[in-house]
């Protein structure tokens, strides 16, 4: 392959020079909200609170931002594609935490924390001789040079025992017991989802409940097959005389990946605050009024040929079979 060929695929320069020239308020709009999301975060952990207040605020919360930087990151560069991923995981954050705040808060925090250990729980015994998870990841362990040393698998094994001991401790104390024997209950090979016991059995099934039908359907789906590499025609096109390679980066979409990923951002904040931090509530609107609407309700349309290859890598059709 050429390096005009290469071009072709990945021109990094041309992708800058056009996000720089086209985008660049909106993609700022997306790293403004990152900062402001810090600061909130930064806010919230000061107060202390619950096992419910540090998995909502230092876990869920935390992670959603977390998303939202990798997204500003990406879309910077133009790796919309790729973005869809940190997307994804951002919708999907949003829509746990919108599922532990609207009832039965401290309950549905602590399933998580049970699911949490359980999942400690089991890589510890996957290191402990005799147990059943040893016994199905033997396999695997064995394949690992770290357990070559039989003085290094002793070590982990002792430290496997003790991790297993403690989590056990916190398992079966008065506050997760009963939550832990929920999970024993429907555990068949594998632990059910931490949202699972006496609530949804899938997320799809958590957002209906939710009445997040539309933002699962429209975008958790789509964003989905960019994670599990499902969307074929974002990568290979026909056009009756040659297959086309797409370009790995490409503006397609960007403008509707910004404003559902700003959208987002919005909700969580909202979120946070009326449950955190009331006395913010009124910053939130003045910086939203006079920094953030303008800007978010403005995000220009952008289309192919806007930045369009003159050509495109092609590939022979009956390589496609």
């Amino acid at each position: 392959m050429t390096k005009a060929s290469n071009k072709q695929l990945l021109d990094r320069e041309r992708m800058d020079q056009f996000i720089n020239e086209k985008l660049s308020p909106s993609v700022t709009l997306l790293r403004e909200l990152v900062d402001y999301g810090v600061d909130l975060l930064s806010k919230c952990s000061e107060r202390g609170g619950s096992l419910a207040d540090l998995i909502i605020i230092g876990h869920f919360f935390k992670h959603a931002i977390t998303m939202l930087d990798a997204v500003e990151i990406q879309l910077s560069r133009g790796a919309v594609f790729a973005a869809g991923v940190s997307a994804r995981s951002m919708l999907e954050s949003y829509i746990y935490l919108e599922w532990l705040l609207k009832t039965d808060t401290e309950k549905r925090a602590r399933q998580f924390y049970v699911w949490h250990l359980r999942q400690k729980r089991l890589w510890a015994r996957r290191a402990i001789k005799g147990t059943p998870e040893n016994a199905h990841f033997q396999k695997n362990l064995d394949k690992l040079s770290t357990f070559d040393d039989p003085i290094n698998r002793a070590e982990i094994e002792v430290e496997a025992k003790k991790q297993d001991a403690d989590i056990n401790r916190i398992l079966t104390n008065q506050n997760n017991k009963s939550i832990n024997e929920d999970f024993d209950k429907l555990k068949k090979k594998h632990d059910v989802a931490w949202y699972s016991p006496h609530g949804p059995n899938s997320i799809a099934d958590m957002a209906t409940r939710l009445n997040l039908d539309s933002e699962y359907e429209f975008f958790y789906t789509q964003f989905s097959d960019i994670t599990h590499a499902g969307a074929f025609e974002k990568h290979i096109k026909f056009d009756g005389k040659a297959v086309i390679f797409e370009p790995i980066r490409i503006p397609e979409s960007i403008d509707t990946l910004i404003t559902v990923v700003a959208a987002l951002t919005f909700r969580v904040f909202s979120l946070i605050i009326k449950k955190y931090l009331t006395d913010e509530l009124k910053t939130f609107t003045h910086n939203y009024i006079t920094q953030w609407r303008v800007r978010f309700l403005s995000i220009p349309k952008v289309a192919i040929k806007d930045m369009q290859t003159e050509n495109p890598q092609q590939a022979n059709p009956a390589d496609a079979g």
